[in-house]
């Protein structure tokens, strides 16, 4: 079976991003993965890496009221879907004037605003017939792109955004170099606080059900401990099971899921036919599975929500945590 949309993000060249993250290296197929660091869980030679992207739906990503000290005539290119939902959240859409492929929220700047390339791999042409003032990105395929730009006197500024406690920081370093710091302070500030509620109600939880992601069927491909993924699971109530092995994103072995015996199944990824929890139900071999057994199985989430670590990172814990919640006595 052919790997969906979203795996050809894996691939350096960065084909259009559709599901919402990409990894930075070649995907690996199972034959690929031949290390075994524990417990069967099968390790990747290449060393997945993660950057998701995308933004909010807390405090409204349309019209930002503009602070006195704002400056005027500001154009900014963002070239990841993170940076452009923290952008319009904090400063609205008019400051918006290019984006990529990818930066699909809100929807009305899917009309208005023109793409500049791909995700991680934009045009400089494009770009400079813009005459942004400034360039927000995340990473770029090539660090020679990076290099062009500062050359043609373009001012580029990189915002690390892959893990929950990124968040903040990155919403307070573009509100900075935008002019906007007030109405990014307030929302940070809001979502730290928000985080840190999810992290005491886990914390305080009696119960922390054993969570397996699937994030694709072939080769089965799950998270593990450091990705955003896993972070938002066990903020949300779950354990995730990918934690067992040192990589943020694999493949493994489908016998070692078999005798984890999971709690619960989340899938992050469309089926072809039925819908990927019918088809996870009747899986061969999987009967015996506590999470196949209860019906503790889930599908149908937004993985532009949950897999893009943004300003809508609360809404992903919710979304989680229901179906969670679901299957806690």
């Amino acid at each position: 079976m052919a790997p969906p949309p979203f795996m050809r993000l894996f691939h350096p060249h960065r084909a259009p991003l559709r599901y919402g993250f990409s990894l930075y290296t070649d995907f690996p197929s199972l034959t690929d993965a031949t290390v075994k660091p524990r417990n069967g869980v099968m390790n990747t030679h290449a060393g997945l890496s993660i950057f998701m992207a995308l933004a909010f739906g807390l405090a409204g990503c349309s019209k930002a009221a503009k602070p006195g000290n704002a400056p005027t005539g500001i154009r900014i290119v963002s070239l990841a879907p993170s940076l452009t939902e923290i952008v319009c959240a904090i400063a609205g859409t008019e400051v918006l004037a290019g984006r990529t492929s990818a930066c699909d929220y809100p929807p009305e700047i899917i009309d208005r605003v023109p793409i500049v390339g791909g995700f991680g791999v934009p045009s400089i042409e494009t770009i400079l017939s813009i005459e942004p003032t400034i360039i927000l990105e995340a990473d770029l395929a090539d660090q020679t792109m990076a290099n062009q730009m500062e050359a043609l006197g373009l001012r580029r500024e990189r915002i690390a955004c892959k893990s929950v406690r990124d968040i903040p920081l990155a919403i307070e370093k573009v509100g900075t170099l935008i002019g906007y710091e007030p109405q990014a302070l307030e929302l940070a500030g809001r979502i730290r606080s928000e985080l840190a509620d999810w992290q005491a109600r886990s914390e305080t939880s009696g119960t922390h059900p054993l969570v397996y992601a699937e994030i694709w069927n072939d080769p089965i491909t799950t998270a593990g401990t450091n990705s955003f993924l896993s972070d938002l699971i066990n903020l949300a109530g779950g354990r995730n099971l990918g934690d067992q092995a040192g990589n943020d994103y694999f493949t493994l072995d489908p016998e070692w899921i078999l005798k984890q015996n999971p709690d619960i199944i989340l899938c992050f990824y469309m089926s072809r036919e039925g819908t990927v929890r019918e088809t996870v139900l009747k899986r061969p071999g999987w009967a015996h599975v506590k999470a196949v057994t209860n019906g503790a199985v889930y599908d149908g989430f937004d993985n532009n929500i949950i897999l893009r670590p943004g300003p809508r990172v609360i809404q992903g814990i919710e979304a989680l945590h229901r179906s969670i919640s679901q299957s806690v006595p």
